[in-house]
């Protein structure tokens, strides 16, 4: 038995522990490692278990990677205090669920990055693992440390820890990754030809330069080394088959139910958002694929819940032909049927019919913004006669539930337009009387490659006063929720910050323990504010307002969308002009598809 193996089932650790199922992989569904492989990669979601479990483009990339037969790939994530306490107690190094095989004996540590309140996350995983946190200080025996995910958009805060930053789908990445490792194994090697590989940056090649605003700018070192890293995406996601054979957790995870992406992709242009610009343009599965791929998930997983995923689910244009296709089964099986957030233009009849067969859950929209104003001007494209209409709609067909996501802190808004999200939830539940009515309210982030990309984070007097005008909704007996806007603050330095960050995410992570910081249980404004003075960040230099001429950090980074793309759409923004989806109307020229080729969607 190996020492990571007695330390498990024989000092009784697991009786020490909550949850000890998070620790110990044999779940239904996991995939039989090969302890022969000659490669090896550690997939790690920088969270909790729970959470990365529930991430479905962990579970794409699990069955991708593990198709290649001499190599194996095994999940790694972050354990709760009291295991990190046992595992530094007893100097065990962190360890994969498939084969407790410790993380520094792999080739490759992959980590995935989707939100920015998890870097300290990651630097804790390298320090478990007996890693080297910083990327310079790594010998030839370490793994190559590479991140992945939206926040690749912008890599400088973190960017001193990583090897590499892969930017794209993860799907055309695998290949290259692979033959990577089958062309040497020299640490040093690897790296120099993953440094050549498209869509991925290599941060030691570049040293920063300081902006005339004040911002560190990666440059290149030399002639050979790329001024722009290029997102990769995946042209037809038909030539990636759909895991069917989904891992079935042995505990309650966040989202319990077999998932199912039926595209990917949105082109309706939301300003304030970084994956509608990030995952840009629509690419749909087949339709007939779907129907086959959807009885087997459930046959092969015991599910009693399906979620069909993407941005934008309404948007997928076989919709109605999929739903009623396996509504009959659902129903027969009491399977119930979830999609995301749903676009409210897009919820009718034959939607709501579908939606219906199984078991009955509720209903969540995102109008984002309560007045015409601001829906205008974020582009949105949604009218309150439109948001009243659905409702009623939905109610008459029995729904009783119902979810909206709204956001304050927008740019160009006002008192007066909070006020206006008041009205709206409070004449929704009277006047179209829907009795359990939720209202979810996030403070607006300024995101890397979007048209708010130049916005300012608002100040923090201003987010007081506009939640107590938001409190109201209380004494209408409607559900209230309000994000706090200290995490909120903090995540849009990160967000839109420089390479700077670094020394401040490292303190926070081994100077105070400050990790899962994602969770407002354990999030510490007062650990952040008090480095960002110590290391004199100047914080606000990162979220005023920005002109659109100026150099950012992320400028490296060329997701395909154009920078006059972003600038139009950011003025477009000042004077409440819409800008209609590219699949309905005509081209929006953002770029993407004459950049990388997919030009698969409509334009009339």
């Amino acid at each position: 038995m190996s020492l990571i193996s007695n330390f498990l089932f024989n000092n009784g650790t697991l009786h020490r522990v909550e949850k000890p199922s998070r620790y110990t992989g044999a779940e239904y569904n996991q995939r039989n490692i090969n302890k022969e492989s000659e490669y090896k990669i550690a997939l790690c979601f920088p969270d909790l278990y729970e959470v990365g479990m529930s991430h479905t483009g962990f579970h794409i990339l699990y069955d991708l990677f593990n198709k290649f037969k001499d190599l194996s790939t095994e999940r790694v994530f972050l354990p709760w205090f009291d295991m990190i306490d046992e595992l530094e107690k007893n100097d065990i190094p962190l360890y994969s669920l498939e084969s407790f095989n410790p993380i520094k004996n792999f080739d490759i540590l992959g980590i995935t990055l989707q939100y920015e309140l998890c870097y300290t996350n990651v630097l804790k995983i390298l320090s478990l693992s007996k890693i080297p946190v910083y990327s310079k200080d790594r010998k030839d025996d370490d793994p190559i440390v590479i991140a992945g995910g939206p926040c690749t958009s912008n890599p400088e805060p973190y960017a001193d820890f990583f090897d590499a930053v892969y930017i794209g789908d993860g799907e055309v990445f695998a290949e290259n990754l692979y033959n990577v490792l089958k062309s040497s194994k020299s640490r040093k090697e690897r790296l120099n030809i993953l440094s050549k590989t498209e869509g991925v940056y290599v941060p030691s090649l570049y040293k920063m330069e300081l902006s005339e605003k004040g911002y560190l700018i990666p440059k290149p070192l030399n002639e050979g080394v790329p001024s722009k890293i290029k997102i990769q995406k995946v042209s037809n996601l038909n030539d990636y088959p759909i895991n069917t054979n989904q891992i079935v957790p042995n505990i309650d995870i966040v989202h319990n139910r077999a998932n199912i992406e039926i595209m990917r992709g949105c082109n309706r242009g939301c300003r304030f958002c970084h994956a509608g610009m990030f995952y840009r343009p629509i690419r749909e599965r087949d339709v007939e694929s779907l129907k086959r791929d959807i009885y087997d998930i459930l046959n092969n997983t015991g599910y009693k819940e399906l979620s069909l995923l993407s941005l934008s689910s309404l948007d997928y244009s076989k919709l109605k032909d999929l739903l009623e296709s396996i509504s009959p089964h659902l129903e027969e099986n009491r399977v119930s049927l979830s999609l995301p957030s749903s676009r409210v233009d897009k919820f009718g009849l034959d939607i709501s019919s579908n939606i219906n067969s199984g078991r009955k859950t509720g209903l969540t929209f995102a109008p984002e913004a309560g007045s015409q104003k601001m829906r205008d001007g974020i582009n949105k494209g949604l009218t309150e006669e439109e948001i009243f209409n659905v409702v009623n709609f939905a109610k008459s067909k029995g729904w009783s539930k119902l979810k909206l996501y709204f956001m304050i802190g927008l740019p160009g808004e006002t008192d007066e337009d909070v006020h206006s999200i008041v009205d709206l939830a409070k004449n929704l539940k009277f006047k179209s009387k829907i009795k359990d009515l939720n209202i979810n309210v996030s403070i607006f982030i300024p995101k890397a490659h979007t048209p708010f990309q130049f916005a300012s984070f608002l100040d923090i007097d201003s987010i007081k006063r506009r939640k107590q005008i938001l409190y109201d909704l209380k004494k209408y007996r409607i559900n209230l929720r309000i994000h706090d806007h200290k995490e909120s603050f903090t995540e849009a330095v990160f967000a839109v910050g420089d390479r700077s960050l670094s020394k401040v995410i490292y303190d926070a992570a081994f100077k105070y323990n400050a990790i899962f910081q994602q969770s407002g249980d354990n999030f510490d404004v007062f650990i952040w504010k008090k480095l960002f003075e110590e290391h004199k960040i100047n914080v606000e230099k990162f979220l005023k307002e920005k002109d659109v001429k100026e150099a950012l950090p992320w400028d490296l980074i060329d997701i395909l969308i154009s920078r006059n793309f972003l600038e139009d759409e950011w003025n477009k923004s000042k004077k409440e002009l819409i800008t209609k989806d590219c699949r309905d109307f005509s081209c929006s020229l953002c770029g993407v598809c004459i950049e990388s080729g997919l030009s698969n969607i409509k334009s009339k």
